[in-house]
């Protein structure tokens, strides 16, 4: 699936940020590091940016940036407080113990369970004491092998992963959805949801 036609077109997941981000907001540092894996079109990486945080970016759709950055100058948003990158998630080295917030909703699900598994090790050592964690992801019932080509954590995986942190919230049910891009015809997703703070 091709974000890039899909983005070219429409604005696919809206202009108001993520549930989780929303729901944790208020506790979070003011003017601080957040960092968005999977960005996007920008809804979550915007909404911070207004709201006077520092914002680190990525996104592999060009589309995806391009829309950013014309949400920005048709906003006059601060250029020198966002870095945008156009590359895979996956070769990103996140720098470690840099962030108050780090965003992952509804990516690691496009990686294989190698880099997936790398990228919550990476995530756990970026992000700042009292800092938090935002994912949202696809699982299934049983964990798959390092090496499978999609990852879909397994039943309770993620929150062991983040055994060590405060799970502030944590949530795994079947979903319905009516489709969207990439799949228009209904069907269902098993969903898990996270919000931990590192303790």
């Amino acid at each position: 699936m091709s974000y890039d036609q899909i983005y070219k077109h429409k604005n696919v997941w809206g202009d108001k940020p993520n549930p989780l981000l929303r729901k944790v907001f208020s506790q979070l540092e003011p003017g601080s590091e957040f960092l968005d894996l999977g960005c996007g079109q920008g809804r979550d990486a915007l909404f911070m940016l207004q709201n006077g945080f520092k914002v680190t970016a990525i996104d592999n759709s060009r589309e995806g940036i391009k829309k950013i950055l014309e949400a920005m100058a048709k906003n006059n948003l601060p250029a020198k407080k966002m870095t945008l990158l156009c590359q895979d998630i996956a070769n990103f080295k996140i720098e470690e113990n840099k962030y108050a917030t780090i965003n992952s909703y509804n990516v690691l699900h496009f990686l294989t369970k190698k880099d997936a598994v790398w990228i919550i090790g990476e995530i756990k050592q970026a992000v700042k004491s009292g800092g938090h964690v935002i994912i949202a992801c696809s699982f299934i019932q049983k964990p798959l092998a390092e090496n499978n080509q999609h990852c879909y954590v397994g039943a309770g995986e993620l929150g062991k992963a983040f055994s060590d942190f405060k799970i502030i919230l944590y949530e795994e049910r079947v979903t319905e959805d009516k489709g969207h891009a990439g799949s228009p015809e209904p069907h269902q997703h098993n969903v898990v949801k996270m919000i931990a703070r590192k303790k």
